[in-house]
């Protein structure tokens, strides 16, 4: 999508969806709606609210993953007759 376009949908010149794409300006309210709408996205987001890393643990997530999606190799004496 243009910014032509977005401009279009918030129903304001192209120059002032430029202001608000480029922080010069800050939306309406009405404005954070349509935009949420257009984008699928919450309106917080374009608050720029991003959610905190802070009490996240990296390291659980890191193990998660790897048993789910990390085949193991198997062991070659396993694989190799005696």
């Amino acid at each position: 999508m243009t910014q032509a376009d977005v401009a279009k949908h918030l129903k304001v010149a192209r120059q002032t969806y430029l202001d608000l794409e480029y922080g010069k300006t800050l939306p309406r309210l009405d404005t954070l709606i349509t935009l949420s709408t257009l984008f699928n996205k919450s309106i917080s987001y374009f608050a720029g609210e991003r959610p905190s890393l802070d009490n996240f643990d990296t390291m659980e997530l890191f193990e998660e993953l790897q048993q789910r999606y990390v085949k193991k190799a198997p062991n070659i004496a396993d694989v190799i007759p005696h």
